[in-house]
């Protein structure tokens, strides 16, 4: 009889634990299935359309000057240095994409990263010159910036660059800097650099405007690289706090 008794017991223990392992399977369903939707949600939050996971844009500065620690110099250059085809980096918290497109034909949006890393970007690329030279455009959480480059690696999201016959190799800043100018002619325009890297001038200045009776404090940066003694890629950004 002990031995019956014993086994009765095992069996109330065994289907016990099957109750508690279905509860929980049960619940753990439950749970899923009313959570899904807030992860959906959250998803689509942080990853927009057009969201690439990755760094492969070599091109921009917004990760690497940001560790670069240059001295600043406290002067802004012309205005002039900061517009390219009529888009103009002073003017730049109004309806940035929107005067590009107006300017160069509708393109995609790319955004990249998260928190201070993050930035949205769109290309462009000239239509007819056997290197191509491309024209892209870029805002992060601080700083509005072009870039114009000619060579240089194929990075994800480089087949969403749009075609334009408004981009050439001879065409520049309004100040009248372009890609193929010598070291020498990028400083005769901004003056010394902040630092120098093997090919490689960086600037970083700062200077304050008024606006409506405000101070704002202006950051603009400017890398210029050289190969050959020739400039094949230029960033210019700008940024503004009061």
């Amino acid at each position: 009889m002990k031995s019956i008794r014993l086994s009765d017991r095992s069996k109330r223990v065994h289907l016990s634990k099957i109750k508690t392992q279905n509860i929980s399977i049960k619940t753990c369903a439950l749970l899923f299935v009313l959570l899904f939707p807030l992860i959906q949600l959250e998803a689509q939050r942080y990853f927009p359309p057009g969201y690439l996971n990755d760094n492969s844009d070599w091109w921009s500065s917004v990760v690497d000057t940001q560790k670069i620690n240059i001295k600043v110099q406290h002067r802004l250059p012309a205005p002039s240095n900061l517009q390219i085809l009529g888009i103009d980096l002073d003017a730049s918290r109004f309806n940035y994409f929107q005067n590009i497109f107006s300017k160069l034909g509708q393109a995609n949006i790319t955004s990249r990263s998260d928190g201070a890393e993050s930035r949205e970007q769109i290309c462009y690329i000239s239509s007819g010159s056997a290197e191509k030279v491309h024209l892209i455009f870029e805002h992060s959480e601080i700083f509005y910036s072009f870039y114009l480059f000619s060579g240089g690696t194929e990075w994800t999201g480089s087949d969403r660059c749009v075609s334009s016959d408004l981009i050439t190799e001879s065409f520049g800043t309004a100040a009248g800097m372009h890609l193929g100018q010598s070291r020498k002619e990028i400083e005769t325009m901004f003056g010394q650099p902040s630092a120098t890297y093997d090919n490689r001038s960086l600037y970083s200045f700062e200077g304050e405007r008024t606006k409506e009776g405000l101070i704002w404090t202006v950051d603009v940066r400017v890398d210029a690289r050289f190969e050959n003694s020739k400039l094949t890629y230029l960033a210019i950004s700008r940024s503004e706090v009061n």
